[in-house]
């Protein structure tokens, strides 16, 4: 999907649905490990990656994050569109959807 962000640039967004397990080293001290199951929306917004990395509770990098509200659902799709160029300082995609939105719309929808 493209659209032109509040200073007329150009935006190109593609999201993607992943489901993926992790796995934790539950201690320092030993190698028993435990599997994080992470699904959700994670969208890039011209090849930046939302929503952005986080910490855990030692101040790590976190990258399991991800848009959840409304499930794998094109609502959800959108919701996390939304959320990422807000994040991303672009505000919202609604407003600035070109013309052959709809088109686009039934491709997205033909990807799911």
């Amino acid at each position: 999907m493209k659209v032109i962000s509040n200073q007329g640039l150009p935006l190109k967004i593609t999201t993607e649905w992943t489901d993926d397990d992790y796995w934790n080293r539950k201690s320092d001290y030993n190698d028993e490990l435990e599997v994080v199951n992470v699904k959700g929306w994670q969208v890039r917004i011209n090849g930046l990656k939302f929503p952005r990395g986080h910490t855990d509770g030692e101040g790590y990098p976190d990258w399991t994050y991800r848009y959840t509200r409304h499930g794998h659902t094109e609502e959800g799709k959108k919701f996390a569109i939304d959320q990422a160029m807000i994040s991303g300082g672009f505000g919202e995609a609604v407003d600035r959807l070109p013309k052959e939105s709809k088109i686009i719309e039934k491709e997205l929808k033909c990807q799911i």
